[in-house]
């Protein structure tokens, strides 16, 4: 398949837009929904052959061209008709920038599905203590309008069922990281919290190393005073050759940042992820390139 390794549209927005994607993400112009799925299965292929490359311990990691993305050029309109009006696969994580004309398309990868399976599980736990469990809406596979007709799908969200007035909208959402760098997942992390586009009360960002076995867990919250996003929260899980770390415990949501209310009996409490709930998360997300991250259980 012929392939476009440069901007198919340039300018300091476009790339700004890119910027911390994996050098070697792809760029196409779009072309219809064939052309699309052929791109699709191009970039899986692609994908999954660098994914067991990864396994092979003679290859020069540093060498293989790794990314689970690719960009492409495309208006509005085809963008509402062919994507946002017609149901696209769960597998794929979609931000689109409107004025840019630009789409990027994520790949969901094994250790995407599993951290977030993972930490909505922990989570889950906690508000069924609450008898919370089903006051909550997911927000997984659901396309959420960040303004100016820019569409971005979290990776996932958690928001009240029932609201007071307004749109539903999650009020906690979750982006995971693999290939892409700290830039990129700072940069949804800020958008999301941004009260103008994202309009969220906090964003969680996990970036799995895939070649050792650490994760880093942050929380991003919009600065009132200063008017800017900040980092809340940050916590690195980290297996050693003769014990895990927990560089920060618990890790707490407010409840009303998931709940968009305040807590109305005396077992409804912000949620945290203690110790254990933060290293059950991080076993599920490991690859064989990794351990098992194991320890007592106990808090902090």
């Amino acid at each position: 398949m012929t392939e476009s390794k440069s901007p198919v549209r340039h300018g300091n927005q476009v790339e700004c837009f890119l910027d911390g994607l994996p050098p070697s993400t792809n760029r196409y112009p779009y072309e219809g929904k064939e052309q699309f799925d052929r791109i699709l299965k191009f970039e899986f292929d692609r994908l999954q052959r660098a994914l067991s490359c990864l396994q092979s311990k003679s290859i020069d990691r540093n060498s293989l061209e790794l990314s689970e993305y690719f960009v492409i050029a495309i208006g509005p309109s085809s963008f509402k008709q062919d994507f946002l009006l017609c149901e696209t696969s769960s597998g794929l994580h979609l931000s689109y920038h409107a004025a840019q004309q630009t789409l990027i398309v994520r790949m969901t990868t094994t250790e995407h599905a599993q951290v977030i399976g993972a930490l909505n599980a922990e989570i889950m736990a906690i508000l069924q203590r609450m008898d919370l469990y089903r006051a909550v809406q997911i927000y997984g596979n659901v396309d959420v309008d960040v303004s100016n007709g820019n569409v971005k799908r979290p990776d996932w969200g958690w928001g009240p069922i029932r609201r007071s007035g307004g749109p539903k909208r999650p009020g906690v959402v979750v982006e995971v990281g693999v290939s892409e760098t700290t830039t990129k997942l700072r940069n949804d992390a800020r958008m999301w919290v941004d009260p103008v586009k994202g309009q969220v009360n906090m964003a969680i960002t996990i970036k799995v190393d895939r070649t050792n076995p650490r994760i880093t867990l942050d929380t991003y919250e919009w600065d009132s005073p200063t008017q800017r996003p900040q980092v809340t929260q940050s916590c690195v899980i980290e297996e050693t050759s003769t014990k895990v770390t927990v560089s920060q415990c618990p890790i707490t949501i407010p409840f009303n940042y998931m709940l968009q209310r305040s807590p109305e009996i005396p077992k409804e409490t912000e949620i945290r992820l203690e110790k254990q709930n933060l290293i059950d998360m991080a076993n599920l997300t490991c690859t064989s390139e990794m351990h098992r991250f194991t320890t007592k259980r106990e808090a902090c």
